[in-house]
């Protein structure tokens, strides 16, 4: 094992029972037993093709994302777990979430789950607003949630996130503030919450688009954003992340290793890796990918499969630097430029010396040079992709 490395796996499942109107990910709402079947046959010969890599590091974290994970029988989940642990050294506080949406639970399948080793789950609540909930097209209601829920905690997994989304149409402060009520009642231990961004090709880009639908404006997004920040803060919550909030110890050990540009391997349809410097990607079409693992149906050669990938390209350290920056700008705690000179070999004090004191001129950063600190401001926070974009090197 490479000392001290370590490495998280993400395992897209492409299942839903209903495809949400904002949803741009690769799923499908056909869920038939024969391909659901065929698909994780496929996501077990592409595990079986890290072999070599994982026994290379150790495991910090695994997430199960879609797609709904908790929509398929729970035994696929359990048989990918297994494989893992198999293959794969878990550090001993390994963080293994599993993505849920309110109504696809029941005690059998949480049961299961944590026989496999599951200890997170992120249930998607988005809203507790009965009206927006129908208006992007979630199929659950507030009850199924807290049921969802409630569930949870009681069978033992009690380390669970909630998405909430705002920007919604026809969005009111005033819901935003009844969702926050709501979820400061049942107190997670981690909130994500995320503005809508409406996809072409999607349903709700369309009923847009036509004027079926209006928006927030961006000055009543922007209070939005400052109201989930405030009153979360009162309930106790920590922001650690331009769209993430957590309780004490409870930050996404997961989403930590993108926005520390650390490796990380991605299974399945579309899914995304970086390791080794190059980044590259699965097929985007289920078809292509149980193609590729040599499965159809129920059918699976007996050879060996071969990794196959999609754009992979080499990542030269101009562009790491450049990705260490942005993501780790996205941290409230910022980035320790100390531990960026030991890790590209350079000053990044002089390096950006123009840039710090422009982008500090405008209050959008500040630089603690006793902490070899660099953090966005508040008012950074809110025009961030403009900070970061001021980093990018010609």
């Amino acid at each position: 094992m490479k000392a001290n490395q370590s490495i998280g796996i993400y395992i897209h499942v492409p299942f839903c029972i209903q495809k949400c109107l904002y949803c741009d990910f690769i799923s499908f709402s056909k869920m038939k037993d024969d391909l659901i079947e065929a698909y994780f046959q496929a996501l077990s010969r592409e595990l079986s093709c890290y072999a070599e890599e994982l026994a290379q590091y150790s495991v910090k974290s695994i997430f199960f994302g879609g797609g709904t994970p908790s929509s398929v029988n729970a035994k696929h989940i359990a048989g990918i777990m297994q494989q893992i642990k198999q293959m794969a050294t878990l550090t001993k506080d390994a963080e293994i979430t599993l993505e849920a949406n309110p109504g696809t639970l029941s005690q059998e399948k949480i049961n299961q789950y944590l026989a496999s080793g599951i200890n997170r789950v992120s249930l998607g609540l988005q809203t507790s607003d009965p009206k927006l909930l129908k208006t992007i097209g979630r199929i659950h209601n507030v009850n199924d949630f807290l049921t969802s829920y409630q569930g949870l905690v009681e069978e033992g997994i009690d380390n669970i996130n909630v998405d909430i989304m705002f920007g919604l149409p026809g969005q009111s402060i005033e819901q935003l503030e009844h969702t926050i009520k709501f979820i400061g009642a049942v107190k997670p231990k981690h909130i994500s919450a995320y503005a809508l961004k409406l996809e072409e090709g999607t349903p709700l880009f369309e009923a847009h688009r036509k004027g079926k639908i209006t928006l927030p404006d961006e000055e009543t997004e922007r209070a939005m954003y400052h109201t989930l920040q405030r009153e979360l803060t009162l309930l106790g919550y920590h922001q650690y992340e331009i769209s993430n909030f957590a309780l004490p110890h409870y930050e996404s050990r997961h989403n930590l290793i993108y926005w520390q540009n650390t490796p990380y391997i991605g299974l399945g349809v579309s899914a995304h890796s970086k390791m080794h410097q190059t980044r590259y990607h699965n097929a985007l079409s289920i078809d292509q990918y149980l193609e590729d693992y040599q499965v159809k149906a129920n059918v699976i050669q007996k050879k060996a499969a071969s990794l196959i990938t999609y754009e992979a390209a080499y990542i030269d350290e101009k562009e790491d630097l450049f990705e260490t920056i942005m993501l780790g700008l996205r941290l409230t705690n910022g980035l320790d430029y100390q531990s960026l000179n030991d890790r590209y070999g350079i000053d990044f004090l002089d390096a950006y010396a123009s840039e710090i004191t422009s982008l500090s001129a405008e209050a959008l950063i500040e630089v603690d040079q006793t902490k070899h600190n660099i953090r966005l401001t508040p008012l950074g926070m809110d025009v961030s992709n403009r900070v970061f974009v001021a980093f990018m090197k010609d």
